[in-house]
């Protein structure tokens, strides 16, 4: 037992030499629930799902009146896609222990399969017995803005400082509240789509501000925000920041608690400017293939966490629309797609230099000179958004909760939904498309 608590102590700064500590352990006694468990932990906080899925299924059949180890089964079969699963093992969790962060993972769970109702359901039970509890906050945040319940942001703002909304400080500057300040640290969070998306706010704030965001979005940034101090030096150096102090620092995505309380709150105006030079070059050679419309295609995107299996259609559901429509087709994802194009043998070009670019500014210039932008949510939908360029969703049957509710994403004017049906092959949806 000494060795096994000498192993969680070396958890945090030395999980190698801890899964070490506790493999010696199984050697001699391989039915050891508690270094089973401890490895487990380990490489879910390494990231490896699918590794520690399989070591807590072992952990919940060594010890199946523990409620830590359904719990965190079901935590790993969140992440590797099986949410029924998951449900069910929380379920059994809080049968042994009722705790409201079980609750709030059941919550969780029902979100990543759209059911929003059940996931408030389970959110208010959580907070019945921990009205303070972060994660059910976070989860009735994102159910409330679903359902077009704008209150949500507020509940949103729990999860700060979190896994996925990490807090930058530059000093020891508070939290912003909203109050007056002469001087403001904004910062940029989570996904590039989601520093554009919020980025719509930073016109309403009246205050001296400095701004950090992604190194891509630097230049059309400075451009587009003239008024504000903009560094690139998110996840880099922060060399400017050397003896500076600020009044207040707000994560980009908590301006929506502070200046947008409802959808109908949202201006819906262009605000980002692209490069009128590049545009100007990505022009001439739009007009260098004829005078057609030029529409731009993206068919895959989002991560293991945002929905990559339901957002990957492949080109060749596009067939038809190409195939029937009398226009220049481009290629906007953001991996190289050549190979992909070639193999489907369709009239799209990819241009490596266009939506490969370190430089966002190479590709806004290329998106604001196409005529429509049609896929799947990606970052570029936010961006032709942004930009006031007319674009088509295509919205899984299952969406994420920022595409569950209304016909378009509120901050943009020039956008429509096109939302697969149940069952429905994503082929079948893109040929009902206009």
């Amino acid at each position: 037992m000494s060795d096994l608590r000498a192993a969680h102590a070396l958890l945090d700064d030395d999980p190698d030499e801890a899964c070490a500590i506790a493999g010696d352990i199984l050697r001699e006694d391989p039915a050891n629930a508690a270094a089973l468990f401890l490895i487990g932990v380990a490489n879910t906080r390494a990231e490896r799902f699918g590794t520690a899925l399989a070591i807590y299924e072992r952990v919940t059949r060594l010890v199946p009146k523990k409620s830590e180890g359904w719990n965190n089964l079901g935590m790993c079969l969140t992440e590797t896609g099986q949410h029924q699963e998951a449900r069910e093992a929380f379920k059994r969790a809080i049968a042994l222990d009722p705790k409201p962060s079980y609750m709030g993972n059941v919550a969780a769970a029902y979100i990543s399969e759209a059911n929003y109702t059940e996931a408030l359901r389970w959110c208010k039970r959580a907070l019945v017995l921990e009205p303070e509890h972060s994660g059910a906050h976070g989860s009735m945040g994102f159910a409330k803005l679903a359902t077009g319940d704008w209150s949500g942001w507020k509940d949103y703002e729990y999860i700060l400082g979190g896994r996925f909304r990490k807090e930058v400080k530059i000093g020891d500057e508070p939290r912003w509240d909203g109050s007056p300040v002469d001087s403001l640290f904004v910062y940029g969070e989570q996904g590039l789509g989601d520093e554009i998306m919020y980025a719509s706010i930073l016109g309403d704030v009246r205050a001296k501000v400095t701004l950090e965001c992604d190194k891509r979005l630097q230049g059309l940034f400075k451009r587009s925000f003239p008024h504000l101090e903009v560094h690139g030096s998110r996840r880099a150096d922060r060399d400017w920041a050397d003896g500076r102090t600020f009044d207040a620092g707000c994560a980009i995505g908590s301006l929506a608690s502070l200046y947008r309380p409802t959808p109908e709150s949202c201006p819906q105006k262009p605000y980002l400017v692209a490069d009128p030079e590049r545009r100007l070059q990505w022009r001439a050679l739009f007009d260098s293939w004829g005078p057609k419309p030029v529409i731009g295609l993206c068919w895959s995107g989002g991560r293991a966490t945002t929905q990559r299996k339901q957002r990957r259609m492949g080109l060749e559901v596009f067939r038809p629309l190409i195939e029937s429509t009398d226009a220049h087709f481009v290629s906007l994802q953001y991996t190289d797609a050549t190979e992909e194009i070639e193999r489907t043998g369709l009239a799209v070009r990819h241009i490596h230099r266009a939506v490969q670019s370190p430089d966002y500014d190479d590709t806004a210039a290329f998106v604001a000179e196409c005529s429509r932008i049609v896929g799947v949510h990606t970052t570029i939908h936010h961006l032709a958004g942004a930009m006031g360029v007319p674009s088509t969703v295509l919205v899984p049957h299952r969406p994420m909760w920022n595409y569950a509710s209304g016909d378009r994403l509120p901050w943009y004017a020039a956008q429509v939904y096109h939302r697969q049906r149940a069952n429905e092959a994503w082929a079948d949806t893109v040929k009902r498309l206009d």
